[in-house]
C-alpha cells in the first residue's frame, strides 16, 4: 500500500490504528473524520503526505510522532486542537502553515525536536505558544507569531535557530527558557510585555542588544545569563518593580544598560552595585 484513504462515512481514526505502519506514503482523510485518535499514526515513517478532510477538528496526542519523511503541513482552519506531541519528532518538516483559526489550541511540545523545521506560520486567532511547542528545533529561523498571542510558554523556542523575531504587541507575559539558546542577535519587547520569567534569553551565544518596552514590571533571575556578546540593553519602564539576581551573569561585553532617568534611583537600588556604572539615562 502507498496511498491509504479513510473510506467516507469514518468519524473517528482509532487510537493507534495505523501505528508503525511502513507501507503508508500517502493519506488522504475523508470529509466524514472529525478526530484522529492518540498515535494514530505513530511512527509511519515513510508518510509524506497528508490531505485532510474537511471536519477534522481534532489531531490527538502523538498522532503523527516521528514521522519523519513528512515534508510540510498546511492544516485547514477546521482543526481546533493538535495534541501534545501530534508532529515530535517529524525530522522531515520543513514548513507548517495554519489556517486563521481563533478557536484553535497547539498543545505542549507539538511540533517539538522537528529538527529539519525552518519555517512556521501561527494562526490569527492563537491565544498562546505552549510549552516545548518548538523545543529543539534547531533550523527553524523565521516564525510569524499573530497579534492574538499574549502568552509565551516554557521553552517554546529553546534551540531555534532564528536571528530576529518579530513579537507582536499583543504578548503580555513570556515563560521560563522561552528562547534559550537560541540563534538571536537582537530582540524588542513590545510595551504590551510586563514579565519576563527565568532565563528567558540565557545562552543566547549571538544576542548583541535588547530593547524592553515600557509596561515592564517584573524581570526574573538569569532572563539574561551567558549571552557574552550581549553590549546594550534599553528599558523603557519607568515602573519596574523586580529585577531577579543574576539576570546579566557572564555578559561579558555589557557596556550599557539605558533606563529612563525618572527611574534611574530605583534601578540602582533593583540591580547589584557592579552594574550601576553602565546605567545610562535618557
Amino acid at each position: 500500500m502507498k496511498i491509504l484513504k479513510i473510506k467516507e462515512g469514518t468519524k473517528k481514526i482509532d487510537s493507534y490504528q495505523y501505528k508503525d505502519r511502513k507501507d503508508i506514503e500517502e493519506l488522504i482523510i475523508a470529509d466524514t473524520v472529525e478526530e484522529i485518535g492518540e498515535c494514530a499514526f505513530f511512527r509511519c515513517s515513510n508518510l509524506k503526505k497528508i490531505t485532510w478532510g474537511k471536519h477534522v477538528h481534532t489531531i490527538g496526542y502523538s498522532a503523527f510522532f516521528g514521522c519523519l519523511s513528512l515534508n510540510s503541513l498546511h492544516l485547514p482552519n477546521s482543526i481546533k486542537y493538535v495534541g501534545s506531541c501530534a508532529f515530535e519528532f517529524c525530522n522531515g518538516l520543513t514548513y507548517v502553515e495554519f489556517e486563521d483559526n481563533d478557536e484553535v489550541i497547539i498543545a505542549n511540545n507539538a511540533f517539538a525536536q522537528c529538527m529539519g523545521l525552518t519555517l512556521a506560520i501561527l494562526p490569527i486567532g492563537l491565544k498562546s505558544i505552549h510549552e516545548e511547542t518548538f523545543f529543539g528545533c534547531t533550523k527553524l529561523e523565521d516564525v510569524f507569531i499573530p497579534e492574538t498571542v499574549t502568552g509565551i510558554g516554557i521553552m517554546a523556542f529553546f534551540g531555534i535557530a532564528a536571528e530576529q523575531i518579530e513579537l507582536p504587541n499583543s504578548i503580555e507575559t513570556i515563560s521560563m527558557m522561552a528562547f534559550y539558546n537560541s540563534g538571536l542577535t537582537s530582540i524588542d519587547l513590545p510595551d504590551s510585555v510586563l514579565a519576563i520569567d527565568e532565563s528567558v534569553f540565557g545562552l543566547c551565544r549571538n544576542l548583541r542588544s535588547v530593547k524592553i518596552g515600557k509596561s515592564i514590571v517584573y524581570i526574573e533571575e538569569k532572563a539574561f545569563e551567558n549571552c557574552p556578546v550581549l553590549s546594550e540593553v534599553t528599558v523603557k519602564s519607568p515602573q519596574i518593580t523586580h529585577i531577579g539576581a543574576h539576570v546579566f551573569l557572564h555578559c561579558k561585553s555589557l557596556k550599557r544598560i539605558n533606563v529612563p532617568a525618572i527611574a534611574m534611583d530605583t534601578y540602582k537600588r533593583l540591580l547589584p552595585k557592579h552594574l550601576h556604572k553602565k546605567l545610562v539615562e535618557f
